[in-house]
């Protein structure tokens, strides 16, 4: 296992770096972004054939992440109550509700991630639930253009309010607490990995789309 987790480093920077030189040059041609819908969950799938330990409480509570994520994202885009007014378009794949599902994968991958970076700061859970709130706010704010350039989401407004980052920090803050309160403690060779390269991804497109 250790041996494939090796293998896995190598490869997960490598497919992050082929998806950052396609999109920049099929630019201008929306069904190659369709990649997206079938990139997430494989991602997803990767990282968590490499998480251990296994337990029902863990896998209960990651699934309720997922589905408060969904939840609350088929309500945001039916309502504009939670994020504003927004719709998705089809680089996510399949939905209902007018919400993909990969928005659920999205959400567990997320606060997986940001999760496993911040387990070992010994801090009161509010404060590390907030500052993890934040994190991920921070991340929105960078994922934003990318996500509209790519035919993810769009806002009515062109551009999201501030209400979404007010809505993302404040679910955000629920996820974190649930998570910090019941999963256990989180071991995963590739997690630096995705979520370095996770980051990375989504900083370069949008400094790439602010020239293109």
């Amino acid at each position: 296992m250790n041996r494939l987790a090796g293998y896995f480093r190598v490869i997960i920077p490598i497919a992050y770096l082929i998806g950052v030189l396609g999109i920049s040059i099929k630019i201008d041609n929306p069904q190659y972004f369709k990649v997206t819908s079938i990139f997430v969950p494989v991602s997803f799938l990767i990282l968590m054939l490499f998480h251990k330990p296994h337990s029902l409480r863990f896998w209960i509570t990651l699934a309720s992440i997922g589905l408060l994520g969904f939840l609350v994202e088929a309500i945001g885009t039916n309502t504009g109550l939670i994020f504003g007014q927004y719709m998705y378009g089809s680089s996510l794949g399949f939905g209902v509700f007018g919400t993909p599902l990969n928005m659920a994968i999205n959400w567990m991958m997320l606060v997986y991630l940001v999760t496993f970076v911040l387990q070992k700061w010994s801090v009161n859970p509010i404060l590390k639930s907030g500052i993890s709130a934040i994190i991920l706010t921070l991340f929105d704010w960078v994922l934003e253009p990318v996500a509209i350039r790519l035919d993810m989401w769009r806002w009515d407004l062109q551009t999201p309010p501030l209400h979404n980052y007010i809505g993302w920090f404040l679910f955000s803050f629920i996820v974190f607490s649930i998570f910090y309160r019941f999963a256990t403690k989180l071991h995963n060779p590739l997690a630096n990995t995705f979520t370095v390269m996770h980051g990375l991804f989504f900083i370069v497109l949008n400094l790439i789309f602010r020239l293109i």
